[in-house]
């Protein structure tokens, strides 16, 4: 039985519960931004988000790029995240090194691809995996 037989075939009752992915779709950077905000506002009391963070506030001078945002605790950074427009930004040689920058750091990192929902039960799970304790 395939994947398509088993979704066609469960009864109502076994539907996963959707109602918290009712929230619209959004393919917009300061929409997103503003869900990232509420989430860490409602999940990660003490942090602080900043917006448009250059690559030299977290030390990586060797590259030049300006995350979309920054997750910040006792100012020290935590989690760097970008804000992608064009589906195939993620692969782009700086985008890649402002992730690895964050790496060799010890900070973070995730992106947002704009063409994809971004609901904030998605955001919120993505920063559940990449918030330190």
């Amino acid at each position: 039985m395939g994947f398509l037989d088993k979704l066609l075939n469960r009864g109502i009752s076994e539907m996963p519960d959707t109602s918290s992915d009712e929230e619209d779709c959004c393919f917009d950077t300061v929409v997103v931004g503003n869900r990232i905000q509420k989430i860490l506002d409602e999940n990660w009391s003490g942090c602080e988000l900043r917006k448009y963070v250059p690559s030299a506030a977290i030390g990586a001078d060797a590259i030049e790029w300006t995350y979309t945002h920054g997750v910040y605790r006792d100012g020290r950074p935590l989690l760097m995240i970008n804000i992608l427009d064009n589906k195939n930004d993620y692969k782009k040689k700086i985008v890649r090194q402002s992730m690895e920058a964050c790496a060799d750091k010890g900070i973070g990192y995730i992106h947002f691809l704009l063409h994809l929902p971004n609901r904030s039960s998605y955001i919120l799970e993505r920063l559940r995996e990449e918030m330190p304790a």
